[in-house]
């Protein structure tokens, strides 16, 4: 497995005064990394991500993630 890129440290949680959202904000050099998570709004639901980069020009660029299978071989079959 390759050395991470960046490794994220002193980061800060924001919540949403309803309760709906949670952000999670790292600084890392001029860039501003937010990972946004959004839980399910009814039992069993799928959670939302979305990570959006701000650099030193306060250009943001986001980007969805989505859930994606585990691959078969990652999966314990005994």
């Amino acid at each position: 497995m390759a050395k991470p890129n960046l490794i994220l440290r002193n980061g800060k949680t924001k919540k949403a005064s309803n309760g709906e959202t949670t952000e999670y904000i790292f600084l890392h050099d001029e860039q501003v990394f937010t990972v946004e998570h959004i839980p399910p709004t009814t039992n069993g639901g799928a959670h939302f991500f979305f990570l959006e980069v701000s650099d030193e020009s306060h250009k943001k660029s986001t980007w969805k993630m989505e859930q994606m299978p585990i691959p078969k071989y990652l999966i314990d079959i005994s």
